[in-house]
């Protein structure tokens, strides 16, 4: 799957769906390192609103959890299988998620997000109407700025109190 340009039209590359609750998040193929169980997760002193750390290539990398939604999770639901690793510029990080699956040939029309979804955070690049689904395209660089930004916005307090 070529980089989302809803201006193309469409795309026909393999694409790896990662499905969390009812939504169906697709990334290519190649932007996804390993696929590892949950349980392989070590859930101890992860960093702050991860929920854990997946070893590879003899280093721990931080694990997410979202809903479909896509809320950061402090808790994993039973249905997070599959941890799916992300290779991005500084690194990688772990996605949890119920199931994974490849697409061969995505092939469809590409729609830009529409003005409701869209706010400048958004890791949703583009949608991809596959047969019943809908594929909300997305890459690493893009998901993990979007994690950064929830994580550092949802650690700091609602209101600061005001000093006399």
């Amino acid at each position: 799957m070529s980089a989302p340009s809803p201006s193309t039209g469409s795309t026909g590359a393999s694409a790896a769906v990662l499905k969390i609750g009812g939504l169906d998040l697709a990334f290519r193929q190649s932007d996804i390192r390993a696929l590892e169980s949950a349980s392989d997760m070590d859930g101890n002193a992860p960093l702050e609103r991860s929920v854990g750390w997946i070893a590879y290539m003899r280093q721990r990398w931080p694990v997410y959890c979202l809903s479909e939604q896509l809320d950061v999770l402090d808790s994993v639901p039973p249905a997070r299988r599959t941890c799916a690793l992300l290779a991005f510029e500084a690194g990688y990080f772990g996605l949890l998620c119920d199931d994974a699956a490849i697409l061969r040939q995505a092939a469809g029309q590409l729609h830009e997000v529409p003005p409701a979804m869209k706010h400048a955070n958004t890791p949703i690049l583009g949608l991809l109407p596959d047969g019943e689904h809908l594929l909300c395209l997305s890459n690493p660089g893009r998901m993990a700025a979007y994690l950064e930004h929830r994580t550092r916005r949802q650690s700091l307090p609602e209101e600061l109190p005001c000093l006399p």
